[in-house]
């Protein structure tokens, strides 16, 4: 029950973000909203629900986006392992520490995104552009994860915490 609602309320922000946000014409407004959710299933639910969330969420993305064949899913997938990693060294408490670990999460995708478009593509065209709004983007990013850590909280508790 728990993987399903998170995979598709992560489903319904993936689409919101890769549809909508690009009418959107300031670049730094765009946050990447699918990072809190692949955080926090890692952090807070198994490694194999939080892959399949991940890869699913990648791969939305990667429908609705032009980007080069398999970078969405291929950085959601590396987002993934390294929260993975980092899940036993750090501790969420809390909402404002969720925002810090979701905006190096998009620092780190702000870094891989460029490094695939280079290595498929052989030219970096755009990886000036999201180097120079990686800043912004992890910022708006952070505080839209305060947000959605929020939501996950109050929806684990009205809905899905039955005691």
């Amino acid at each position: 029950m728990k993987v399903s609602v998170f995979i598709i309320i992560g489903f319904l922000f993936a689409i919101i973000e890769s549809s909508l946000l690009s009418l959107i014409p300031a670049e730094f407004l765009k946050p990447d909203v699918t990072i809190p959710f692949v955080v926090y299933n890692v952090f807070f639910l198994s490694p194999l629900e939080a892959l399949v969330g991940s890869v699913a969420m990648g791969l939305i993305q990667e429908i609705l986006s032009n980007s080069p064949g398999g970078a969405m899913i291929f950085t959601k997938i590396i987002i993934f392992l390294i929260a993975l990693f980092f899940k036993n060294k750090l501790y969420i408490n809390s909402r404002y520490s969720f925002s810090y670990i979701c905006s190096g999460a998009v620092i780190c995708e702000s870094f891989i995104y460029p490094l695939l478009m280079w290595l498929s593509r052989g030219e970096s065209g755009n990886a000036l552009n999201i180097l120079v709004f990686m800043i912004p983007n992890a910022v708006f990013t952070g505080f839209v994860s305060i947000f959605i850590f929020s939501l996950i909280g109050y929806l684990n508790k009205r809905y899905l915490i039955r005691e």
